[in-house]
């Protein structure tokens, strides 16, 4: 990554000219996003872009930018690397409103005034969030959700081990051991977790990132600063020292984590992709408007520092799955191009965006063709029942939940398999929701959950269509009970759509 460029899409400044990064805003929801402001100023002009959340670890207060190229920055003259180390006692929290200058813009500055050597150090909380409490795009976002973590995995601890068992929503290429080790190391601090867990909660009742230092233990770091009389401003931390794990040994399971068994088989499918931007390949650009994040692509995130830790632990993969691995293409192998035109984003990957791709429409607006068409056809009589006050759909695509697993395609390779869900409201306001996806001969049922909490219902259908993925066209009832949701499915038959209607009222009743 290093030797490619990452610009930023809407730069107004001209090529080669040296541009100061002088504010980073306090974060903001926007168009479904979190976003924040980063403002830029070159020759007495300001200009204030707007980027996604993700973009944070790429930008570094006071240092410089040329072209529109965030993947480095230079510091300023008279800075200076120092090493620190932060005592819990000697902090102090400091708010105050600030000018951002060169415009009319005002937002507050926060910060924790550090007291070390005898003199006081400035370091902006927008640094800490980035460089200590989460320094990668996976805990970034986390930090806007309220407890999310048991929609990425589950723990399971004794003295010496933990153990994490990863749902197909996190990503797998946050089981690399430096992710792994950051995101044990916030787990196992309870301290730096509750801070962590808060600010969702602040930022859901108050639209404000802010938490107290709630560190037990000191911190070493190794940062940019500015220096002044009394000490200086911390511009970027570059190493985070002596982080401590307590556990001698970290295993993990993963869906996309499985026994691997070489097969003479030719591939079945293969993914080219074809650049659109040959003119410059190693370029780059981010496009804020690009909806959830693209492909496996990660900013600057944890290259651009260094986590230390006292003692790593072992790392143990369990795989549970096996796979074969077709190491040849022949006639018969499905080539599948995609278009790269070089546009990145920086923001959510995982749930978040599969959760605003789960919308509600009218059910006599849907056009779909096939099994499903027939499952709308019976849907439509239900809604004539006067025991049925409602019903509403979801429809999509199962690749929305993998990218990787066959059974996201149909037979041929090439056409994705669609779902639909159905919710539907019966009297006195008791909703049941349909689950009913594209079998294609299979021996897949229909699934009918009755949930308890309907205010999850979003959460819940990540988790059962991620299920039917992972065990390749079958309802996953472990993870079904696990949900603490009562279910029951319905054979299909080859009844007319009145009987499997009534049938179907008969069981929701």
């Amino acid at each position: 990554m290093s030797k490619q460029q990452v610009k930023l899409k809407h730069w107004p400044f001209k090529d080669g000219e040296r541009v100061q990064l002088i504010w980073i805003s306090s974060p903001f929801s926007h168009d479904k996003k979190i976003m924040n402001h980063a403002y830029f100023r070159a020759k007495g002009r300001t200009e204030k872009l707007l980027v996604d959340w993700g973009t944070l670890p790429a930008l570094a207060i006071q240092h410089y930018y040329m072209n529109g190229d965030v993947s480095k920055s230079i510091a300023p003259e008279g800075t200076r690397e120092i090493e620190m180390t932060i005592y819990p006692s000697a902090v102090g929290y400091f708010e105050k409103e600030w000018s951002i200058y060169g415009t009319s813009d005002k937002d507050m500055s926060r910060s924790f005034i550090v007291s070390f050597n005898n003199k006081n150090y400035i370091l902006p909380l927008i640094e800490v969030v980035r460089s200590i409490l989460a320094p990668n795009r996976f805990l970034l976002y986390r930090l806007f959700e309220t407890n999310s973590f048991p929609q990425y995995f589950l723990e399971q601890t004794d003295a010496n081990k933990i153990h994490l068992d990863f749902s197909s929503l996190y990503h797998r290429k946050y089981t690399k051991d430096s992710f792994l080790f950051q995101l044990i190391w916030l787990l196992s601090n309870q301290g730096l977790r509750k801070v962590f867990e808060n600010v969702a909660y602040s930022f859901i009742n108050t639209g404000i990132v802010k938490f107290d230092w709630l560190f037990p233990e000191p911190i070493t770091i190794k940062a940019i600063v500015k220096p002044s009389l009394n000490g200086g401003t911390i511009l970027r931390i570059t190493n985070v020292k002596n982080k401590q794990i307590p556990y001698n040994e970290i295993s993990f399971s993963h869906p996309e984590i499985v026994q691997t068994e070489r097969s003479g088989e030719a591939k079945k499918y293969t993914l080219h992709r074809k650049s659109s931007n040959r003119s410059n390949q190693n370029e780059l650009t981010l496009d804020e408007a690009v909806e959830g994040a693209t492909d496996n692509f990660d900013l600057i995130e944890m290259n651009n520092q260094v986590h230390e830790y006292i003692k790593l632990p072992k790392v143990t993969k369990i795989r549970r799955n096996s796979n074969k691995q077709r190491d040849f293409e022949d006639e018969t192998t499905k080539k599948h191009f995609v278009n790269d035109q070089g546009i990145r984003a920086t923001s959510d990957v995982g749930g978040s965006k599969v959760v605003r791709g789960l919308e509600n429409e009218s059910l006599y607006d849907i056009q779909v063709q096939g099994e499903l068409g027939e499952f709308i056809n019976v849907l439509k009589v239900l809604d004539n029942y006067p025991e049925v006050q409602s019903v509403k759909l979801i429809q999509g695509r199962l690749k929305e939940f993998s990218d990787t697993k066959r059974f996201v395609y149909l037979r041929d390779g090439v056409k994705e398999r669609k779902y639909v869900i159905a919710e539907i409201e019966l009297f006195p306001n008791n909703v049941v929701s349909v689950i009913e996806a594209e079998r294609e001969d299979r021996a897949l049922s229909t699934l009918i959950c009755f949930f308890n909490n309907q205010q999850g219902n979003r959460y819940y259908y990540q988790q059962i269509l991620s299920g039917l993925i992972e065990s390749n066209g079958t309802w996953d009832k472990e993870r079904l009970q696990f949900l603490k949701t009562d279910f029951l499915t319905l054979r299909h038959g080859k009844n007319d759509i009145q009987h499997r209607a009534r049938l179907i009222l008969s069981k929701l009743c």
